[in-house]
């Protein structure tokens, strides 16, 4: 009974542990003065506009506040906002209106001043953005379309239809640079008076791009599935340097610092906490504030008005250069709100923000925040103690349920348990099961077990456990669950567990993954089926080499055979290889040569209507030969079929490197891939056309042994690239 009042005493005063990290701690509070629908929009001045687009009776509501948190409202009938610009004296948007795009400008007060027509034939789901505006000029895109608008003279003048989203920089006022896509090629595009361009540079190919301006340097940032290769220039476009970030783009931001170089701040996890890190060019820690454990979900890192705001589903924290931390605010973002673009307003006055909603808080000076932050970090001396005896007493009664974790402890990594309570409440779990169940060590336990199956893959996994609890007794049963997009197999293990009374403790289920033993199975029946061909391919070539010949043409037709011969016998020991082998043996080869090596493999005959181009440049890698040739004749085989069909077709063949990756590509005009058929098609045996797959599984095989990775670009009708990126080293 001591114990229990005790543990009763020490969570009264666990809110005195919380209260050390209170917004009174930092310099400036912060104060909600409103909460309304829409998305936030800054504009000159002091001001700044919340912008409502309502579906149902097709208006749009404007609220504009001014420097006291005052508002007023301008509605706008039969109109869709689509994109509000303010600069100097101009304030403008682009609205829609029964199909129609139109560039509206207003007054200072927000009245309309002027409207003109930009487009006759606007869907709702296109994307208008004013870029920039001098005077009466403006740059504008639409989806893929940056096109040039002159108010005064009512021109309209497209810049180009392959306009990469979020790529556009203004210099000054006569010229500009934009990313450019052309035959699936990126370039950096230098325009000067809405007129002439030239193309500057090629920019690796990439998932996204950002192109940003600091100082005198240009900054390209290009953003692949995990991290970003940067690119800085200077204006006479002199690479200045490059290195590489191992973040996602939404989690960091680049920035020069107090030195007047560039910075690189992130959001960052290790060891249950998050934080945010300063790192230089080398990725040497400059600074580094951690953050409570019960922050977060990271949202996204923003710079606005020099500072550095980072938001969180559960906090923001707005930091300066040196990551002094000037406010921070507990929120609660909705689940809906997640994906939401989140815009900011941020002064000396106020703060606002805006995902769905937008939310307005007044600023105020903390006079005592010193106080307050040394007295509540001496409260954290006490508390540890009285947390320490909560952890012996929360020991304490764990040692009743020794028996049934001491289970968990016998698993090995590659295996998944969930453990429960009598009444079905998840109370343990590994690292294995969180993944398939898609959750991180942020999300409580404690709930009933439905709670966490929200996934269509994780139906057989929560039949398994509802027939568990019904039949109340041990089993074993085969599952099927997706896990990093690809079925995986498991022997799924049932136990109630009992004291020895008899009565029901709680339950334990457990599954081991043998996709790879069934798959490696499946792969030496092939390898078995392989071999015994291989007799058959050796009687072939020996009769075919004692054919006696007539002339010329029966001697090439013979040797033609005796090559095609070579080449199937290869594709047999290729199937071998899969099969049984695993090892690497890389040399110093010219990668121009193994591009020509491939192309020689192919009787240029069999494919009139095809020409092959070879784009490859000259430079030397290691990599094991006939692995990797084997892997681009595979993907040359898939596109020769796509194009089998067509009158004119072009297979290029592409090999040159940056400084970090080596990369392969084989590029065709045919028939392209379905969304169906580009997002399976790199899972083990997936085959469109009635196949076996096993040429996926050689090209997969042979670029994962060499630590690379397969990007595949198709669009149906226009063709399909296939890249290998290799390392270097």
């Amino acid at each position: 009974m001591f114990l229990y009042r005790f543990l009763y005493l020490s969570i009264l005063l666990l809110p005195g542990f919380l209260y050390a990290n209170s917004e009174e701690n930092y310099p400036i509070t912060l104060e909600k003065k409103h909460s309304i629908p829409g998305k936030l929009y800054n504009i000159t001045g002091d001001n700044f506009v919340a912008v409502k687009n309502n579906w149902l009776d097709k208006t749009a509501t404007l609220t504009i506040f001014n420097s006291e948190l005052q508002k007023k409202s301008l509605i706008l009938n039969n109109t869709e906002i689509r994109d509000l610009y303010s600069k100097d004296t101009i304030n403008a948007a682009i609205a829609t209106s029964k199909r129609r795009a139109f560039l509206t400008r207003f007054n200072n007060n927000f009245s309309v001043r002027k409207i003109y027509l930009l487009d006759t034939n606007s869907d709702v789901n296109d994307k208008l953005k004013i870029l920039n505006s001098s005077s009466e000029k403006y740059i504008i895109s639409k989806n893929n379309e940056l096109f040039y608008f002159d108010t005064q003279r009512k021109l309209k003048q497209t810049l180009t239809t392959k306009y990469i989203e979020n790529s556009f920089l203004k210099i000054d006022d006569n010229k500009f640079y934009y990313l450019r896509s052309s035959d699936n090629v990126t370039y950096l595009v230098e325009n000067i008076n809405h007129k002439f361009e030239k193309e500057l540079l090629r920019i690796e190919p990439a998932n996204s791009y950002t192109i940003t301006s600091r100082k005198s340097k240009i900054v390209i940032e290009c953003h692949y599935e995990s991290n970003s290769h940067i690119l800085v220039y200077s204006h006479s476009m002199k690479l200045l340097s490059e290195f590489w970030v191992d973040i996602i783009d939404n989690d960091y931001l680049i920035e020069t610092i107090d030195n007047g170089e560039l910075g690189v701040y992130s959001i960052e996890f290790s060891e249950n906490n998050y934080s945010i890190v300063l790192r230089n060019i080398d990725s040497e820690i400059l600074q580094e504030y951690k953050l409570p454990n019960y922050i977060i979900s990271p949202l996204g890192i923003h710079f606005n008005e020099g500072n550095i705001i980072v938001f969180f589903q559960n906090a923001i924290y707005n930091f300066d250069k040196n990551l002094n931390v000037s406010f921070y605010k507990p929120i609660s973002i909705t689940t809906s709100e997640l994906n939401s673009e989140i815009s900011i307003v941020n002064n000396a006055e106020y703060f606002s923000f805006s995902t769905n909603n937008v939310s307005v808080y007044s600023k105020s000076r903390n006079t005592f925040w010193q106080i307050y932050y040394y007295f509540n970090n001496f409260i954290n001396y006490i508390i540890p103690l009285i947390l320490m005896v909560i952890i012996i007493i929360i020991y304490f009664l764990y040692t009743k349920k020794k028996e049934l974790n001491s289970t968990l402890l016998e698993l090995s990594d590659n295996d998944f348990i969930f453990v429960f309570n009598k009444k079905g409440d998840l109370i343990n779990i590994n690292k294995t099961a969180m993944k398939i169940i898609e959750i991180d060590s942020s999300v409580p336990l404690g709930r009933f077990f439905k709670y966490y199956c929200i996934s269509d893959h994780t139906a057989e996994l929560f039949e398994i456990f509802e027939k568990m609890r019904v039949l109340k007794d041990s089993f074993q049963q085969k599952i099927h669950i997706y896990s990093n997009n690809e079925l995986h197999e498991y022997i799924c293990s049932a136990v109630t567990k009992r004291r020895v009374t008899g009565s029901i403790v709680g339950y334990l289920l457990s599954g081991t993954d043998i996709t790879e033993e069934l798959r490696q199975q499946k792969m030496n029946n092939f390898a078995q089926l392989a071999h015994d061909m291989q007799t058959n391919l050796s009687t072939l070539k020996l009769n075919a080499d004692e054919l006696e010949t007539y002339g010329e043409d029966s001697e090439n037709k013979k040797q033609k055979i005796i090559k095609q011969i070579n080449i199937l016998n290869q594709k047999v020991r290729d199937i071998v290889t899969v099969g049984r082998s695993s090892s690497v043996h890389k040399a110093k080869h010219n990668a121009k040569v193994l591009i020509e090596d491939v192309i020689e493999e192919f009787d240029l005959e069999f494919h009139p209507n095809i020409t092959f181009i070879d784009e490859s440049t000259e430079f030397e890698l290691y990599v094991d030969k006939q692995k990797l040739s084997r892997a681009i004749r595979n993907a040359t085989e898939n596109s020769l079929k796509s194009m089998k069909d067509i009158d004119s077709g072009k297979l290029t063949l592409r090999a040159y490197k940056n400084t970090k990756y080596a990369y392969f590509e084989v590029q065709d005009n045919g028939r392209g891939m379905n969304k169906e058929v580009k997002e399976n098609m790199l899972k083990p045996y997936f085959t469109s056309a009635g196949g076996t797959g096993l040429g996926t599984m050689i090209m997969r095989n042979a670029i994962e042994q060499h630590g690379g990775e397969i990007i595949v670009e198709s669009e149906e009708g226009k063709g399909t690239k296939i890249s290998f990126k290799i390392p270097l080293t």
